[in-house]
């Protein structure tokens, strides 16, 4: 399942030959290569003479390519929990002193996704026909960040893979504690309301029409809070069929669009109107952000280079083209501190100062880790903080409702037996 060029990266493919053994003897085989001159040269290495070469274009062959082309354009079931194992583990294999081709040739087999498994053997592939493990990895770019990329690049010019590698691997696992906090905390909540709702839908849905039965003799005379609660009833009761169609197309739908340009900016722009979330989101991509700048400064990545590679880290699109404006300015002779005060009013001031501060002393690296780290702490206490707020929150407007039902049903009830007395 050898590899040629696309637009998106490196396709598996599979050659048939044949090839003289001998004056008089002539053998058939499959052979795997990154091109066509490629498979002819293997077969030559092999002391056969070509006689007939063609690309294997069978069904199992074409399912790989397909594969192939998914994982390199960036589909596939590839999750950043697979990314993050393959780094570390390829970390230890190469600081055991291993050679990189056999290292990834070990990770191969012991992975069961075959996805996973897909890929990094492309990858192999790709460094044995001669690639650099850092062009190989840029092959896959929504699976190898242009950071990630970039910090292996580092390594691989100054020898040190194994230290690059660890690098990238404190990073990720940095970013994996973050999300894994983050949802731990919104989770209670979440199950709390999904399950309040659904308690909700289900009797107002089933259990009040049943109930209908006894308010009939007093008819108008109903209170307002029980006609309103009929009314609902009633309309849920003969139409929560086509809401709950309507419910799963929708989920459907936006689970397929995911990725479309309108729907990243709707959630965006809701994103930017929700008041703690959109601090929370902001506190993130600072933190992002400088990580990403300080883990390439440490690798040996230039100033201007570290800051134009973590410039996707930022989510805000204004606060992108401000930083690539600073990286303008900055290529045209001015100073770090000064381009960024003069383009980026994204940056707060505090961090921008830190930044000269870093840069004056030698220690730009090291500030912006512990600015990093102090960003990162700032969404943990918020994040605490918005999901205590919820809870209780949650509590009350789920209760409220429940009231409102218990209210609306037992207020005739009490009417009625005041009447018979």
């Amino acid at each position: 399942m050898p590899l040629r060029i696309t637009d998106h990266g490196w396709l598996i493919m599979r050659f048939i030959y044949k090839a003289k053994k001998g004056p008089h003897e002539v053998i058939e085989g499959a052979i795997e290569a990154v091109s066509r001159d490629a498979a002819v040269g293997k077969i030559r290495q092999m002391n056969l003479v070509p006689i007939a070469l063609k690309e294997d274009v069978s069904v199992p062959a074409r399912k790989e390519a397909k594969k192939t082309i998914k994982l390199a354009a960036g589909g596939g079931k590839v999750s950043k929990k697979n990314i993050f194992m393959f780094t570390k583990k390829l970390r230890v294999l190469l600081k055991s002193q291993e050679p990189l081709l056999k290292s990834l040739y070990f990770l191969e087999d012991q992975v069961d996704s075959h996805q996973f498994k897909a890929m990094i053997r492309a990858i192999a592939e790709s460094v044995r026909e001669g690639l650099g493990f850092s062009e190989s990895l840029s092959k896959f770019p929504k699976l190898f960040s242009p950071l990630y990329v970039s910090i292996i690049q580092a390594g691989e010019a100054s020898g040190n893979l194994d230290n690059s590698l660890e690098e990238i691997s404190k990073y990720l696992e940095n970013e994996r504690q973050l999300s894994q906090k983050v949802m731990a905390s919104l989770a209670y909540p979440s199950v709390m309301i999904t399950v309040g709702a659904a308690t909700i839908i289900f009797i107002i849905t089933f259990v009040v029409p049943k109930m209908k039965s006894l308010f009939e003799d007093l008819a108008d005379r109903l209170p307002l809070a029980t006609r309103i609660l009929l009314d609902v009833s009633e309309f849920f009761s003969h139409y929560w069929i086509f809401m709950f169609a309507a419910a799963i197309a929708g989920s459907i739908f936006l689970m397929y669009t995911r990725e479309a340009e309108w729907q990243k900016n709707i959630i965006a722009q809701i994103k930017k109107r929700i008041p703690v979330v959109k601090d929370i989101i902001y506190n993130q991509s600072l933190c992002r952000f400088a990580g990403g700048v300080s883990i390439l400064l440490s690798s040996g990545v230039s100033l201007l280079d570290s800051i134009r590679i973590s410039i996707p880290l930022i989510e805000d699109d204004k606060g992108r083209e401000e930083l690539e404006d600073a990286c303008q300015q900055i290529v045209a002779g001015a100073g770090l501190e000064e381009s960024l005060s003069d383009n980026c009013r994204y940056l707060p001031d505090m961090f921008i100062k830190m930044v000269a501060v870093g840069e004056a002393s030698g220690r730009l690296d090291e500030i912006l880790r512990e600015l990093s780290d102090s960003y990162r702490d700032e969404v943990e206490t918020t994040t605490k903080v918005v999901t205590s707020l919820i809870e209780p929150m949650a509590i009350l407007i789920v209760g409220g409702i429940l009231g409102f039902i218990v209210i609306a049903v037992l207020l005739p009830i009490f009417e009625m037996s005041l009447f018979v007395q």
